[in-house]
């Protein structure tokens, strides 16, 4: 949605309008500002206006009716591809992750909208933002809620409306007493055209944070810890397997936590991870079941084989759900590239162990899992077919191949 600029106010000039207005600290010149038309104040519903402005060098600025972003009505601006008019980009929070453009938002973009002297602007009327799908506002609640975000970077430069977005640089909760903001008959009360007066402007402090914020980011980062410790480093290299199963179930736990409470569920992450997390625990009952048919044939079953490649492609899919998640989140592109080259790495030393081991255990015999096994005679070692005994096997087929049941 865009508009030409036919008048860009940095200032507000208003007669008769109260404005509402809220300023963000941590962010020069990122500022908020609500006015309601007595009319809307007194049905409850009908145009209300507000207005975003901040410096142009943000990539993006969003403004949110609710206290979180699931459930948000949000609005969200950024540079058009002429440079000098603004995007305006309606969408619905539904977690903690990028929000979806709402095509039942009713919004127009007003005069002195637009981008000058290094500051964006856009002027808004809103005719259906006293209830939209996820929530509702009460136009004369003094506590009313709002959120914020602000994204630093280069320009999106784009008239589309469902553009794709970095995650927030910035972002916060914040209240404003809608009944200060009452007033006025403009049809655009942020600028002066046709009208002339100053602007009685109503500050709000930031005392309506929302409670989710903190906890949701330690939660997302404690996930993706645990688990990329248990896909990329634990099972990788059978280090410790009992202590990597332990980890997976509780990042497991808190990927849960993270979807039901952001209405992520039937996202394509926590499906993949429920399922990999449901085939895990399959994999040491393969290998007790080998174990207990090695136990009495001394030979190597299929069941040996099945078990190590149901292990590697878990794995396998487990990390690469672990980059899904990052996507999800609306992580940063740095992060993404930075997971995929630790993925990478290990991928790589994995493979070449494995081939290594394989390529050294050709003249070997093999033990229970597969792996080679010193001959007859050599120290340390059982001689193989030792009646009352196991023959103790140097793991080369990686990790995860359940050598459950020792």
């Amino acid at each position: 949605m865009k508009l030409s600029i036919v008048a860009l106010v940095l200032g507000i000039a208003l007669v008769d309008a109260q404005v509402a207005q809220y300023c963000v600290e941590e962010e020069n010149n990122v500022c908020y500002r609500v006015n309601v038309p007595p009319q809307s104040a007194s049905s409850g519903q009908g145009d209300i206006y507000f207005q975003i402005q901040g410096p142009s060098s943000k990539q993006w600025i969003g403004l949110g009716q609710g206290s979180q972003m699931r459930g948000a009505n949000i609005f969200i601006i950024y540079s058009d591809p002429s440079g000098q008019n603004v995007t305006l980009s309606p969408r619905l929070g539904e977690g903690n992750f990028m929000p979806l453009y709402n095509s039942e938002a009713q919004v127009s973009l007003l005069d002195g909208t637009g981008i000058a002297n290094g500051t964006m602007t856009a002027n808004v009327r809103c005719s259906n933002c006293s209830t939209w799908s996820g929530g509702s506002m009460d136009f004369s609640d003094p506590e009313s809620q709002w959120i914020f975000a602000v994204r630093d970077g280069s320009p999106i430069s784009s008239s589309d409306v469902t553009a794709n977005l970095q995650q927030h640089t910035i972002r916060n909760g914040f209240t404003l007493d809608l009944t200060r903001a009452v007033g006025g008959n403009s049809l655009n009360p942020f600028t002066s055209t046709g009208v002339g007066g100053s602007v009685p402007i109503s500050n709000s402090s930031s005392n309506g944070t929302a409670a989710s914020s903190e906890s949701s980011d330690t939660a997302n980062l404690a996930h993706g810890i645990i688990m990329s410790l248990a896909f990329l480093i634990f099972f990788p290299f059978g280090a410790l397997t009992l202590f990597a199963y332990s980890l997976a179930l509780a990042g497991f736990g808190v990927g849960i936590w993270i979807a039901v409470t952001s209405a992520q569920l039937r996202m394509a992450h926590p499906i993949i991870g429920i399922v990999v997390i449901s085939l895990l625990f399959f994999q040491p009952i393969l290998g007790l079941v080998h174990h207990m048919i090695y136990r009495r044939t001394h030979s190597r079953t299929l069941w040996a084989r099945v078990h190590i490649w149901y292990g590697r492609a878990l794995m396998s899919l487990g990390a690469i759900n672990g980059g899904l998640g990052l996507q999800l989140a609306g992580d940063s592109g740095r992060l993404e590239i930075a997971y995929g080259v630790v993925a990478g790495v290990v991928f790589s030393v994995y493979v070449f162990v494995t081939i290594l081991g394989t390529y050294k255990s050709r003249d070997k015999l093999e033990g229970e899992t597969g792996a080679t096994v010193l001959k007859t005679g050599e120290i340390g070692m059982v001689p193989l077919g030792a009646k009352g005994s196991e023959t103790e096997a140097l793991n080369s087929e990686g990790g995860m191949n359940g050598t459950s049941g020792r």
